[in-house]
């Protein structure tokens, strides 16, 4: 079982979140799918925000204590060798929320007002070629543990209520609360609050 923290997060509290691991001994890598590259730095100016042109990039904070990252090449592009594999036990895989820069697209036609989840992620381990299961470094544990507390202090877990239908049986078709908490940042919870963003 991995560890992983799911939140909301915006472009700029994701900078400082990225700063974090680089002061920790991460680099930052960029899989950039439109470029066929992976592109790693140690610094955080790598990282773009995203655009409906050339949209969502992946990026990872690669710990070399833990180990090196594999490259693979698929249909002429480089990946990063992701998963459970050693790449896997190197890595925590980090984003931030996507946010439309305005509800009007390019082509004029109105884009959902909609904030997607973004999270960090690191593998428990994985089995090596010979099946045996090689398990994540404490090195990186500690880092992804240190990335956490801090996403939280970025991204405070907040409470919501939203209205639903109901698809019991028995109350079938009629509305009712549903709260839940969310790790999100003030920028995005002033979308949600104060411009009816919904959270994806």
């Amino acid at each position: 079982m991995g560890k992983q923290i799911n939140y909301f997060m915006d472009y700029d509290s994701f900078l400082l979140l990225a700063q974090k691991a680089v002061d920790l001994g991460c680099t930052v890598i960029k899989q950039d799918l439109d470029l066929g590259k992976v592109i790693e730095s140690d610094d955080i100016h790598i990282i773009a925000p995203y655009t409906e042109r050339f949209g969502a990039k992946d990026y990872y904070f690669h710990l070399p204590e833990a180990g090196a990252v594999g490259i693979q090449m698929i249909n002429g592009k480089e990946h990063l060798d992701r998963g459970y594999t050693a790449t896997g036990n190197a890595v925590i895989e980090a984003g931030y929320s996507f946010v439309p820069e305005s509800p009007a697209g390019d082509d004029g036609m109105r884009q959902k007002k909609e904030i997607r989840h973004a999270r960090i992620y690191c593998i428990s381990g994985y089995y090596d070629e010979n099946g045996e299961y090689i398990p994540r470094p404490q090195c990186l544990t500690k880092v992804y543990n240190a990335l956490a507390r801090y996403v939280k202090k970025l991204a405070p877990y907040t409470e919501f209520t939203d209205m639903l239908i109901s698809m019991k049986p028995e109350n079938y078709g009629e509305p009712y609360e549903y709260t839940h908490k969310e790790y999100i940042t003030k920028a995005c919870l002033d979308l949600v609050q104060r411009e009816g963003y919904k959270m994806y």
